[in-house]
């Protein structure tokens, strides 16, 4: 089944921090109907509660999310950005963690989030695959490497 789309990754995003890319890469999902008008503040709230950011090998990413209540159909908007953002750790509050790519899903059964979870992070603890994703040049570039590693095949 497909996740991700190419409507939903975007290879180039500036933002001040956090909140800002959750709320520009959330509205993607929003403008595509993806998810609720209720999303994005679930997502912007539940980061500063249960934070997102994951220090893996060589890169760090976030992956913000929310209730499946916010959500009318399945999807991980991919975003790279232009300069990393800082993070709170997911294990660790107090760790911060400079994200250079962000993977928001839109998760409709919860019984999938840990599934989603573990394709993203199972992804990036491969050398080529974190090669990938940090050179795609395009948004066309990007949603290649997405649907190569993210997409069930």
């Amino acid at each position: 089944m497909a996740i991700v789309f190419k409507e939903l990754v975007k290879a180039s995003v500036t933002a001040v921090d956090s909140e800002d890319v959750i709320r520009q890469v959330g509205k993607m999902l929003y403008d595509n109907g993806f998810v609720k008008d209720t999303y994005v503040d679930a997502v912007a709230n539940r980061e500063k509660e249960y934070p997102t950011g994951l220090q893996l090998k060589g890169i760090a990413v976030a992956m913000p999310h929310t209730d499946s209540s916010h959500v009318h159909k399945p999807a991980i908007c991919v975003a790279k950005l232009d300069k990393p953002v800082v993070f709170a750790h997911m294990g660790d509050p107090d760790t911060l963690v400079e994200a250079e790519i962000i993977f928001m899903m839109a998760i409709q059964n919860p019984d999938e989030q840990i599934d989603n979870l573990r394709s993203v992070l199972k992804v990036f603890t491969s050398e080529e695959a974190v090669n990938a994703f940090r050179n795609a040049k395009d948004d066309r570039e990007l949603y290649e490497v997405a649907d190569q590693y993210l997409n069930e095949q």
